[in-house]
């Protein structure tokens, strides 16, 4: 099988027990660049890793020859990385574990009568001959983060749920069972804990290679070249409007670069020419729209320079701000354990911060614990037949019980970032470069949920949990930090450049489906053209969910596959 990217993974399948109707990974197998790393045990048991995994090979070898698949269910969190378990039993049955964080996806087809796994729902799109699913796109437009159960953005393609065991039984059904619930701690016990799980998580992917790592002037960012420099040299890419080098983040990003002598600063000015909404027929296509689809310009433009470099792995900050700056949404698990004075306080803190009132979100903690994290903002732009067809497929269930709001919440938005990430990762495939986001591996992402989300919220320290994770690695100045810069500016600009072009995508596949309405979505354009403040955040996967649908169309051939079942 021939993988997007120019990334090549030969699938040369082994003969199928008759007893299994599903397909195994031959012993040369690469998923996009990445291992696969493989462990065989006696009576044919068969276990292969996909992605970074800080197991040792002993400890592969040892999990294969375990007869309790509880054993295996906390080996899918138990090392640093982000990566997803497989077990052939040797006797037909097949199981799979998806990692809790969801940034390594496994998804599920059946193929002729034959089940049929891979990393990749386009790869399985491939096979099936699948189109793309509109009641996920529905569903993607109205809630991004939320779950489609059952689904994925082609029809015909199941994901296995993030944090459960998809098991594939020599006789009967498959079946999904949840494996994975975070365990509390203390906040000096999560805090050395965050420390040394983003440092193995990096340690393991940059050790011995020629390491790239975003390098912004924020924090999340600068723990990820912080804790890469302390493996060796890293390059530290800082992006600049053409013709300004100095103050705010860049400042910030050339302290950071002066503490590390490992890290080798590399800026890249940016133009009118990596504008937002430039370049977008330069999209490859993926297994879902891409978060990044409308700053391609800038993101290819990345990419080249860092294969000009001989760049093969680079560390970007994605998900820090979900896991280290949640919205406020712990009130309603204050107001529902009946800790009214705390929920008063941070109320008022949070009224101070944002110089409004705290009653509207004393009144959302009680009766609308969604509108606390923007949940429910209104999209004039969808249909009534979009919002409809979302609300029937989508799941409000998170596979852990006994969460509250606050941790739902951020599970969600966590897991949302990891399998969109997977998809900027097919992106940097293009280049040759592995691209990979720390911040949603596993034990980082249970680390954060093992502490209270009351404890995790503060109106006033930024990141709190992040900050004293990395006090003594990073500068002061950058540790202390209480905001970072914002870029809504260049999509205005970006916007006034390709005004033509953008408003073409508002009358394309999207309203052809029947989930857009193009002349709400054209005048809310023509008055961000104006300078008009517009809800950016809600309008890119609208616009990435187009631009994916047009490569959709013209893709003469996806993943070629070789040994179709």
């Amino acid at each position: 099988m021939r993988w997007f990217g120019g990334a090549i993974a030969p699938y040369a399948p082994a003969p199928r027990p008759a007893t299994a109707d599903v397909l195994w990974l031959g012993p040369e197998a690469w998923t996009v660049g990445t291992p696969v790393r493989q462990a065989r045990g006696g009576d044919g048991r068969r276990l292969a890793v996909f992605g970074p995994c800080g197991a040792t090979d002993a400890q592969l070898v040892r999990l294969v020859r375990s007869p309790d698949l509880r054993e295996f269910d906390a080996a899918a969190s138990a090392w640093s990385g982000s990566y997803a378990l497989l077990l052939d039993d040797g006797a037909g049955s097949v199981s799979l574990w998806a990692d809790p964080a969801g940034s390594c996806p496994l998804y599920a087809a059946e193929v002729g009568g034959a089940l049929v796994w891979a990393s990749s729902s386009l790869a399985l799109a491939s096979l099936l001959g699948s189109r793309p699913d509109t009641a996920w796109l529905a569903a993607h437009l109205a809630h991004p983060t939320a779950w489609a159960a059952g689904r994925s953005a082609w029809t015909g393609v199941k994901q296995v749920p993030p944090g459960h065991r998809w098991t594939a039984p020599r006789d009967g059904l498959p079946f999904s069972t949840p494996y994975w619930r975070p365990v509390p701690s203390t906040w000096p016990e999560a805090v050395d804990r965050l420390r040394l799980d983003l440092s193995d998580g990096v340690l393991i992917r940059v050790s011995g290679r020629d390491a790239s790592s975003d390098l912004s002037g924020g924090l999340d960012s600068s723990t990820l070249a912080a804790c890469a420099a302390q493996c060796g040299p890293v390059l530290g890419v800082t992006f600049h409007p053409k013709g300004r080098e100095r103050g705010g983040d860049i400042d910030h990003a050339r302290n950071v670069a002066s503490a590390f002598r490992s890290i080798r600063h590399r800026f890249m000015a940016l133009g009118r020419e990596h504008l937002p909404f430039t370049d977008l027929e330069a999209l490859p296509l993926t297994d879902e729209p891409a978060p990044s689809a409308v700053t391609i310009a800038q993101l290819c433009h990345q990419f080249a320079l860092l294969s000009e470099e001989g760049v093969s792995v680079h560390l970007t900050g994605d998900g820090g701000d979900t896991l280290f700056m949640p919205p406020p949404v712990h009130l309603a698990d204050l107001a529902r354990s009946g800790r009214l004075l705390r929920l008063a306080r941070d109320a008022q803190a949070w009224g101070r911060l944002h110089r409004s009132s705290p009653w509207p979100v004393v009144a959302a903690a009680w009766n609308a614990p969604d509108r606390l994290a923007g949940g429910e903002l209104a999209k004039p732009w969808l249909t009534r037949q979009a919002t409809v067809v979302a609300a029937s497929v989508i799941s409000p269930e998170t596979g852990v019980d006994g969460l509250g709001h606050a941790d739902c919440h951020l599970l969600g938005e966590a897991r949302y970032v990891g399998r969109t990430a997977a998809s900027e990762n097919q992106l940097a495939a293009a280049y040759g470069i592995e691209m990979h986001n720390p911040f949603v591996d596993a034990r980082v992402l249970e680390t954060v949920l093992s502490v209270p989300a009351s404890e995790r919220w503060s109106a006033r320290r930024y990141k709190p949990l992040l900050s004293d994770a990395v006090t003594g690695l990073l500068p002061d100045a950058v540790v202390g930090r209480g905001s970072k810069g914002l870029f809504a500016v260049d999509h205005h600009h970006g916007l006034r450049a390709n005004q033509a072009i953008v408003l073409e995508l508002a009358d394309g596949r999207l309203a052809d489906l029947g989930l857009v309405r193009p002349a709400v979505l054209r005048s809310l354009l023509r008055r961000a053209v104006l300078g008009v403040e517009v809800p950016w955040g809600l309008l890119e996967p609208l616009f990435g969910a187009e631009l994916w649908l047009r490569a959709s169309d013209i893709a003469t051939e996806r993943v070629r596959w070789e040994g179709k079942p």
